[in-house]
């Protein structure tokens, strides 16, 4: 994904002119159109919200003493191929050499020192397990195209890569080869590859005569050399825990010796997941919903508070995504719901390198494949480290000291802890107050608190570093949700494109299957939060276009977890087949069921009942009011709390001064 800094060189268009940074101060962003000297000044937030909305184009060019030479590519940023469409095999050649140039650079070589990378890469091959060494010329050329491409990931990625393959074996027979490949080769007893090539065509000549007979179409067999290919195609992680199991694996494909290093802001940021002791309630029902889980996004350079994330939905990539997008942009929502937020938090941006933990989230193919897409990296502690990532862990220790300690309905990890105490029972406060204050929280408190060792804020240190290194931003925020959007494939038909019993047709389908005609497979990307419309990549352009659903009256605002709880409810309570107008009733009969929970004061599946109603930290910053009350608000143009009502947004909770 195509990044910016807001530094020299930065060229932005306005109203179709062109204008080319000059400086900035803590409030404002200086510009001057090139020819005649003409300057624009932006207010910081406004700039960013400018950037957000697209209002302002960023261009891709690089600055000379002389001129402005523009970047020239046949293709819009938003057409470029993502990483997670390429062959593994091409994914993995592109790890292995950021992985190169990552330890390099981490040793102090510069790219230069040619005798210094050649002794440098003896080491790295043993401690990478790579089977094959690379020449320090060869290595000089990809570390060249890194630094000077303005797509550092996209740069490394093979010529090959995009080049239109070879035809393939149809879906059947390449999906029995691949079950035979992992029945007679993936297999602790270690069998050979010829081995296995020969059980694989046994197996095909006895399931083509079974076939024959009964007049199906005749499986394609491959060569010895294709049956090779289909096993090196293979993840190298599934390969060697099926043959040599799971710690032989480990120790195979470990990486990561220790935290790298981060000299200025964003170098190295940490993510993570934690469920908060803490209960909540709804903010109008005032059903008690459990305790949420945080994740947060930490700067280890400098400390602060990039980005969090609350939700009911325990972790995951849903919450990996939502935390990184509130990371990604600038923090004015917060500022326009909460005027009393009294300092600044300028902190936001894209991270060189994210480091987690070894949970399967974070070590899913999707996870990785979102992270080289934003043109970032990451990096893994090693097992039962979390001091690897000391920051991030020191967050959450410092939330439960601080944070947690003064508030009602606070809990306990054991239960022998408790004594008697019900924090069910105590819980006062209202989810939209929780996202509140720990935004008060985390900008008048923790993000301006001086740290023991630095004797500065995170906030001074932010500051200061990105005068040095200014942070990259991601220039589209549209291919921000296609690159954290889910995936899916599909076919062009005469009601458009289909998705778990919707449909998805306007003008811009009815244009590709006017070129491409009916009956073509397209990738689309859906975007969790919002089933109203998808983006469906356009087989010619690779391009993603937005394309809208058939019904809005229901799809608009529906989350992907609400649409498949209404669709279970309709399988479990119907007989005949799932229409829109099934779902709707369907919609309307858990709406009143909630509320007879709600009326009885159940507390059963609370937090189920918030995961239905899509309640996260996000949709409050957006100003809607969600509730387990009324679970599809969010399906209408909802207004924040304090507009629809003279009742106050938040429970009445005493102000708190963390700390003192």
């Amino acid at each position: 994904m195509r990044a910016f800094q807001l530094a020299k060189g930065l060229t932005i268009s306005v109203n179709n002119e062109v204008f080319e940074f000059t400086d900035r101060t803590e409030d404002e962003v200086n510009f001057q159109r090139p020819g005649d000297g003409k300057r624009l000044i932006f207010n910081v937030i406004d700039f960013w919200t400018s950037v957000n909305t697209a209002a302002i184009e960023v261009i891709a060019s690089i600055c000379t003493p002389d001129a402005l030479i523009f970047h020239k590519d046949e293709n819009p940023p938003d057409v470029v191929p993502l990483i997670s469409e390429l062959k593994i095999k091409y994914q993995q050649s592109l790890e292995r050499k950021l992985r190169y140039i990552s330890a390099l650079k981490a040793q102090g070589i510069s790219r230069g020192q040619g005798r210094a990378i050649q002794r440098a890469l003896e080491q790295l091959q043993i401690e990478f397990q790579d089977p094959r060494r690379p020449a320090a010329s060869t290595v000089q050329v990809w570390w060249k195209a890194y630094e000077t491409s303005l797509d550092s990931n996209e740069s490394l990625i093979s010529k090959h890569a995009y080049k239109a393959r070879s035809k393939q074996l149809d879906s059947e027979s390449e999906g029995f080869l691949q079950d035979k490949i992992r029945q007679h080769f993936i297999q602790l007893s270690r069998p050979s590859v010829n081995s296995a090539f020969w059980l694989y065509m046994r197996d095909l000549r006895e399931a083509n005569k079974e076939r024959k007979n009964k007049g199906q179409i005749i499986l394609q067999d491959v060569s010895l050399r294709t049956f090779y290919n289909r096993i090196s195609e293979l993840p190298q992680h599934e390969s060697l825990v099926g043959r040599y199991g799971y710690e032989y694996a480990r120790k195979q494909l470990k990486v990561s010796k220790g935290p790298l290093p981060a000299k200025y802001p964003l170098d190295v940021v940490e993510i993570d997941h934690t469920l908060m002791n803490l209960y909540v309630i709804d903010d109008l029902s005032f059903l008690p919903l459990g305790r949420p889980t945080i994740t947060a996004i930490k700067d280890r350079h400098s400390k602060i508070l990039l980005g969090l994330y609350l939700s009911f939905h325990g972790g995951g990539l849903p919450s990996i995504a939502g935390a990184i997008k509130h990371s990604l942009t600038a923090h004015h929502l917060a500022f326009d719901l909460w005027p009393d937020l009294e300092n600044p938090w300028p902190a936001f941006g894209l991270g060189m390198i994210y480091s987690s933990d070894r949970g399967a989230d974070y070590f899913s193919p999707r996870y990785r494949n979102m992270i080289l897409d934003l043109g970032a990296n990451y990096e893994y502690c090693q097992v039962r480290t979390p001091w690897l990532k000391g920051s991030i862990e020191r967050f959450f220790l410092t939330l439960e000291q601080t944070f947690f300690e003064t508030l009602p309905g606070k809990t306990f990890n054991a239960l022998a802890n408790r004594h008697g105490y019900d924090p069910a029972k105590q819980a006062v406060i209202r989810f939209s107050s929780l996202v509140y204050l720990l935004h008060k929280w985390a900008v008048d408190y923790h993000n301006v608190t001086p740290h023991s060792r630095h004797m500065a804020t995170p906030l001074e240190l932010w500051q200061e570093g990105i005068g040095e290194a200014p942070p990259s931003m991601p220039m589209s925020v549209q291919r921000l949700n296609t690159i954290l959007g889910d995936r899916y494939s599909g076919t062009l038909r005469n009601e458009g494109v289909q998705f778990l019993g919707l449909h998805y047709a306007d003008d811009n389908l009815q244009r590709m299957v006017d070129r491409f005609g009916k009956g073509v497979e397209v990738d689309f990307v859906v975007t969790p939060d919002n089933l109203g419309t998808i983006h469906v990549k356009d087989p010619g352009t690779g391009g993603y276009v937005p394309v809208y659903c058939t019904r809005p009256d229901y799809a608009n605002g529906l989350s992907l977890f609400q649409h498949k709880y209404i669709r279970h409810e309709a399988r479990l309570h119907f007989s005949r087949n799932n229409s829109l107008d099934l779902l709707f009733d369907t919609r309307q009969r858990i709406e009143q069921k909630v509320s007879e929970d709600i009326d009885a004061k159940s507390t059963h599946q609370k937090k189920q009942l918030a995961r239905i109603a899509g309640i996260n930290s996000n949709a409050v910053l957006d100003g809607e009011a969600r509730s387990t009350k009324t679970p599809f608000q969010n399906t209408q143009n909802a207004q924040p709390a304090s507009s629809k009502s003279d009742e106050s947004p938040f429970t009445a909770v005493p102000s708190y001064t963390w700390g003192e």
